[in-house]
């Protein structure tokens, strides 16, 4: 057997050790895994934002709030779980998605000069029922790390 022919069945073998070959099915464990992971970085560069003071910090901090969030959904749309537990990730991962897209229309209001008060206080109206659809999605998965990133 030349050393090539050697080598493959042995990377074979690692790759399906390690999850990379056969079967491309993502378990709950491991999309529970994943995605906490993912949401508990957030939620740490989240916390570290301090809240604005003043309206005209408003831009600033919508700015590193999506900052945080852009990663963790990227994260998230990394992971390809199938059949049902897909279907309800999908739904949590888009209600997430729908929360970080109200920051960013927010934030891009700001820019063109909309009143701060009144586009913070839009946001958290459109925050509301965003937020509890998605921690409710995230608790059906059982992922409570990502409930209010």
């Amino acid at each position: 057997m030349t050393p090539r022919r050697a080598v493959a069945p042995a990377l074979a073998l690692a790759l399906a050790a390690a999850g990379c070959g056969g079967s491309s099915s993502m378990s709950a464990h491991q999309l529970r895994i994943r995605a906490a992971q993912a949401c508990t970085v957030a939620t740490q560069r989240l916390e570290r934002i301090p809240t604005p003071k003043l309206p005209s910090q408003g831009a600033a901090f919508l700015r590193r709030g999506a900052a945080a969030l852009r990663p963790e959904l990227g994260a998230l749309n990394a992971l390809h779980p199938e059949g049902e537990l897909g279907e309800q990730f999908d739904r949590a991962r888009a209600a997430t998605e729908q929360e970080l897209r109200a920051l960013e229309s927010s934030l891009r209001g700001l820019k063109a000069g909309n009143d701060p008060v009144v586009t913070i206080k839009t946001l958290q109206a459109q925050l509301v029922p965003l937020e509890k659809r998605a921690s409710a999605a995230w608790l059906e998965l059982k992922i409570p790390a990502c409930v209010d990133t």
